[in-house]
């Protein structure tokens, strides 16, 4: 396996946080383990010298704009998301796609470390606290009609309703492929839908879909 772009046999792990103190306690938490290099993820040189992809990207969700993790995740396609304090319902790629962790906002060192070489490693990671023991699209279903589609998943939407693969959509829109799968996944977990079909028809007998 690849170390990121660290040292050796570290694995290379970018912070996303919107608060330098929310930063500095992930890059402590992470810090703990000797395997792992964190680093923060911010300004031009976000590929560090060598331009190596990292491991993984670590990102605190509650207090992040997903415009910015949008940024970054597409800087890095091939890095796996960490999300701290996000609903895999939705935010983010959901678990519609590996590699990708959803961890609670009190996560510990030893978790929150587990989890980024899981991820790393290929990796789906869904804390128990987040899925609840009927699983994530159990718990999307639950909420009822769910969060509302941005303007951005519509066209997904549509595209995917076309039979569209991402790399077509990614295409059509003018986007990397990367960010075409962040948005299926978005949109899959906020229509509560475990495929590609099921989200078309759950958003067709929405209304959200024209017949």
């Amino acid at each position: 396996m690849s170390d990121g772009g660290a040292g050796p046999g570290r694995q290379r792990v970018l912070v996303v946080a919107a608060y330098p103190a929310l930063r500095a306690g992930l890059l402590a938490l992470l810090a703990s383990d000797p395997s792992l290099e964190p680093v923060v993820a911010e300004g031009a040189d976000l590929g560090g010298e060598s331009g190596a992809a990292p491991a993984a990207i670590v990102v605190d969700y509650s207090a992040g704009e997903p415009e910015e993790i949008l940024s970054i995740a597409e800087v890095f396609s091939g890095a796996p998301l960490v999300m701290i304090g996000a609903d895999p319902a939705s935010d983010g790629p959901g678990i519609a796609a590996a590699p990708v962790a959803y961890l609670p906002s009190d996560i510990d060192a030893q978790a929150l470390t587990a989890a980024v070489r899981a991820a790393a490693a290929g990796l789906i990671v869904l804390d128990p606290t987040i899925a609840g023991a009927t699983g994530v699209h159990a718990h999307a279903r639950a909420s009822g009609e769910g969060e509302s589609l941005t303007a951005r998943e519509r066209e997904v939407l549509t595209l995917v309703a076309e039979g569209l693969p991402n790399k077509a959509i990614a295409r059509e829109l003018n986007i990397s492929e990367h960010t075409a799968k962040f948005h299926v996944g978005s949109l899959l977990g906020k229509l509560g839908a475990g495929s590609r079909t099921e989200a078309v028809t759950v958003a067709t007998r929405r209304g959200i879909l024209p017949v």
